[in-house]
C-alpha cells in the first residue's frame, strides 16, 4: 500500500513540474509577444504621439520581481510626474515617418532630426540639431500606446537632449537620481499615444 502511495505522489509531482514548466513557457512567450517580440516594428512607430504621463519599468523575466515592481512603478511614475512638469515635458509631440526623419515638439519649438530603428533591441535612436546629438529610448508599442523608456542611468543626458535646458534638467537631477539608486534594471520615461 505504501508503495502504491508513494508512486501516486511521485506521478503527481512529475506531472505538476511538467505543468509548471509549461505554464512558464506559455507566459514567456506571450510576455515576449505582448512586450515587443512581434508587435512593436519599424512600421508601429509612424504616427503623431502625444505625452499621456510618465513610464516606469523594470528589466528582468522574474516573474515576482515583475509583479513586485508594478507597485513600485506606480510609485516611481508619480514623482516622476513632478519632474516631467517642471520640464515641461508633459507637452511633448513626437512625429515619426516613413522616411526615417522625425520631429518633436515642446512648447511650440520644433525640433527636427532622423531615427533609426532596431528591430532585435527594440531601441529607437533619435539623432537632432547641427551636433548630431542623439538618444536612445527602448520602445514598445502596443495598438495606439508607446513606452519611451531609458536606462534610468541614462535619463538625465536624454532629458537634457530632449529639452534644451540644462539648467532646469541640473535642477530635477537629484530627485531623478534617488528614484534610480533604488531600484536595479529600472528604466524611466514616458508614455505615449497615437492621435
Amino acid at each position: 500500500m505504501k508503495k502504491l502511495i508513494c508512486m501516486i505522489v511521485l506521478a503527481c509531482a512529475v506531472s505538476f513540474t511538467a505543468n509548471a514548466q509549461d505554464l512558464k513557457s506559455i507566459l514567456q512567450g506571450l510576455a515576449g509577444a505582448v512586450v515587443g517580440d512581434k508587435v512593436t516594428t519599424a512600421a508601429s512607430l509612424i504616427g503623431t504621439w502625444d505625452y499621456v504621463g510618465p513610464e516606469c519599468q523594470f528589466k528582468g523575466d522574474n516573474l515576482l520581481v515583475n509583479a513586485g515592481g508594478e507597485v513600485a512603478a506606480a510609485k516611481v511614475e508619480e514623482q516622476m510626474k513632478k519632474v516631467m512638469d517642471k520640464l515641461n515635458i508633459n507637452t511633448i509631440q513626437f512625429i515619426f515617418n516613413q522616411d526615417g526623419t522625425c520631429s518633436y515638439t515642446m512648447k511650440k519649438k520644433t525640433v527636427n532630426g532622423t531615427y533609426t530603428f532596431n528591430e532585435q533591441d527594440k531601441t529607437v535612436v533619435i539623432k537632432v540639431g547641427k551636433k548630431g546629438l542623439t538618444v536612445t529610448a527602448h520602445v514598445v508599442t502596443l495598438g495606439t500606446n508607446m513606452s519611451f523608456v531609458f536606462n534610468a542611468d541614462k535619463l538625465m543626458s536624454a532629458l537634457k537632449t530632449i529639452t534644451g535646458a540644462a539648467s532646469k534638467v541640473n535642477s530635477t537631477a537629484s530627485t531623478i537620481n534617488s528614484i534610480a539608486n533604488n531600484f536595479n534594471g529600472m528604466m524611466l520615461g514616458f508614455e505615449l499615444k497615437k492621435q
